[in-house]
């Protein structure tokens, strides 16, 4: 599988293909106890080279100038027999955020098609024998994503728009127990409203790193996560205001896009309020 990654790869850097380099990078300023304050940093480079159906990708993340320059995803699409395939290196996104957002790196193949207008994909990681069937429909404007369907623990997603007023709701089932969310949002006046609810009886099953409220795996079981996010554009940047329970705690998060930079307080728990900065450019 790598070396025709990296055959494919070549073929892309000719004179006939397109090659484009894109990339995130992202510098936080964090207030100190006393006074110490700290600055990181994080950048995120993705090169993909392109001819005619076929891409190839190379995604180097989390280089932070100390580090050792890596490629953490490196992977292939492209049309197999009219099927679309993906394979590689790669991680998978599973849901919107409310309950798992990514899953770890893996060298996996993927098929795609559709059948009477619904998606199918069937996924395998390299090396392992059981293949997993993702399917996807979309019925009068609600959205359903089955994502390992024949698995006891399929995770499902539904997501409708109407008027704009949006629902999205996710369940999966695990070895323990059944994990539910649902949120809903609104523009009202020209600032919107999102109300989230997540009822959490398998915390081993929630990796919410980049989700609604951040990180919420360390939820105990059979507490629900109960919360609301309000945002506005102003003359000042846009200005968004988060509040949340989780293990019968408040948390606060206030922030300010103004630009590139982003403002934030945060307290979470029992902890202290933390004030930071974020330069965000995206390239």
């Amino acid at each position: 599988m790598k070396n025709i990654i990296l055959a494919s790869l070549f073929a892309a850097t000719t004179a006939s293909a397109v090659v484009d380099i894109k990339g995130t990078y992202e510098g936080t300023f964090t207030d100190g106890n006393p006074g110490a304050a700290t600055y990181a940093q994080d950048l995120d480079l993705t090169l993909v080279g392109s001819v005619n159906d076929t891409k190839v990708t190379v995604m180097m993340e989390n280089l932070t100038g100390d580090s050792v320059v890596k490629t953490n995803q490196v992977f292939i699409e492209t049309k197999i027999e009219g099927l679309n395939f993906k394979g590689g290196n790669f991680d998978t996104l599973n849901g919107t955020g409310l309950l798992q957002k990514k899953s770890a790196v893996v060298n996996q193949m993927e098929l795609g098609f559709d059948v009477a207008g619904n998606g199918v994909t069937l996924g395998q990681a390299s090396g392992v024998g059981k293949v997993t069937v993702d399917a996807s429909a979309s019925i009068a404007g609600v959205d359903v994503n089955v994502q390992n369907a024949s698995a006891s623990d399929r995770f499902i997603t539904v997501v409708a728009n109407w008027f704009g007023f949006g629902v999205t709701a996710e369940t999966q089932e695990t070895a323990v127990a059944r994990n539910n969310a649902v949120s809903a949002s609104m523009t009202v006046g020209g600032m919107g409203v999102t109300a989230v609810m997540v009822d959490v009886n398998d915390a081993t099953a929630v990796t919410q790193d980049d989700g609604v409220f951040g990180d919420i795996s360390d939820t105990v079981n059979g507490e629900s996560v109960v919360g609301g996010v309000v945002s506005v554009d102003s003359v000042v940047g846009k200005v968004t205001g988060k509040v949340w329970e989780k293990n019968s705690v408040n948390n606060y998060k206030g922030e300010l896009d103004r630009g590139v930079m982003n403002y934030s307080y945060e307290k979470n728990e029992a902890t202290d309020g933390i004030f930071a900065a974020k330069l965000n450019v995206t390239f």
